[in-house]
């Protein structure tokens, strides 16, 4: 049973964001469930913060159907899969290696890279392949976030074992040009390998003005790859890198749009919402038009949207309660490293079934789960 488990949970995280993929989520998420009725003693929990966000979920649903929104159930299922999903995490009691897991997802997630640019297999993520200067388009590229994060979490030390899946996600990270993902990496490996304690004694002060100070010469010489410094000018000017001036132009645009009374200022549209934005290509005018999104690439607009200040205030004060319950600096910071870059750029939080994971390992004792 636990080896169709890892295979249902493997092909849970590449169903994310496959083109057609409902019926198949929908499937593998009622298998999981169904196994948590061949566990010995079979008595599933229904723990009480669960109930209680499932009520305050219904509410903030009961808003959507109220306003009516079309093709309500694009943004509906999201939500809906992740409770089932959370609800068997916590009921879960087949024995999961979660790092194996990941791991083992890392290297699939690199394997399909680059048999997509090989154009080896078909692409059941995007239309195309190819994107903007030829970035590759394929899979969710987040499980190094949540390896990462496991290991901070659980105290443990940079090992070889993550040293070399770290290379292995770097280049798929570097193959798709994600800024949002190669950033969260990038923060959460220093701080696996970091001694925050040591870095305040003066030789480490000093170590680390010098390797600055050449990392600065270096990254303004001609001896940088040029796909390496086109993204490198942005280290310091984030708002200017491409895609975030896009995000920063679609908050502003959605912001404008709205028209919010006090009721919606406080309660949102409801569960459902979606977002149409105009954009315009300047180079080829014929070419602007409106997209519709299930959300634009903000989460904390997402949540505005459908909750107004009150949903927005739910997810702070909860939040605040994850990062409470984390012990250590580091892992502190790596957190809030997710969630705020994750939720400034993207909708994935809402979206992507395993972070889950992140408040899973937080509220639940080590020994309640699978492993």
């Amino acid at each position: 049973m636990r080896k169709l488990l890892y295979i249902a949970l493997i092909a849970l995280f590449f169903l994310q964001g496959a083109a057609g993929s409902t019926l198949l989520t929908v499937t593998t998420l009622l298998f999981l469930i169904f196994t948590l009725f061949l566990q010995k003693k079979a008595q599933p929990k229904f723990y009480a913060y669960l109930l209680i966000a499932f009520v305050i979920y219904l509410f903030y649903l009961s808003i959507g159907f109220f306003n009516d929104h079309p093709n309500a159930h694009i943004d509906i299922k999201f939500q809906l899969f992740s409770f089932v999903f959370y609800f068997w995490l916590i009921n879960n009691r087949f024995k999961i290696d979660q790092l194996k897991l990941l791991l083992a997802i890392n290297w699939t997630v690199l394997i399909i890279y680059l048999l997509l640019y090989v154009d080896f297999i078909p692409n059941f993520w995007n239309e195309k392949t190819f994107g903007q200067q030829g970035r590759v388009l394929g899979p969710a590229i987040t499980p190094m976030v949540y390896i990462l994060f496991y290991y901070l979490y659980h105290h443990k030390k940079f090992d070889r074992t993550l040293g070399i899946a770290l290379m292995g996600s770097m280049i798929y990270l570097l193959m798709t040009s994600n800024f949002m993902n190669f950033s969260i990496v990038l923060i959460l490996s220093i701080l696996t390998v970091v001694n925050l304690k040591q870095l305040l004694r003066p030789v480490y002060v000093i170590g680390i003005l010098i390797l600055g100070i050449l990392l600065g010469l270096y990254i303004n010489s001609p001896f940088v790859p040029e796909m390496i410094a086109s993204k490198l000018e942005y280290v310091f000017k984030p708002w200017e890198y491409g895609t975030v001036k896009t995000r920063i132009a679609d908050l502003q645009q959605a912001l404008d749009n709205e028209n919010f009374g006090v009721f919606k200022k406080l309660f949102g549209e409801g569960y459902g919402a979606s977002s149409n934005i105009y954009r315009e290509n300047k180079l080829s005018p014929s070419l602007s038009r409106t997209f519709s999104f299930q959300e634009i690439d903000n989460g904390f607009y997402y949540l505005y949207h459908r909750g107004g200040w009150t949903l927005v205030a739910l997810f702070f004060a909860t939040h605040l309660y994850l990062l409470s319950r984390i012990r250590g600096i580091k892992g502190k910071i790596g957190f809030f490293a997710i969630v705020l870059i994750t939720n400034l750029l993207s909708i994935h939080y809402f979206n992507y079934l395993f972070y889950l994971f992140l408040p899973f390992w937080i509220l639940h004792k080590r020994e309640e789960l699978g492993n």
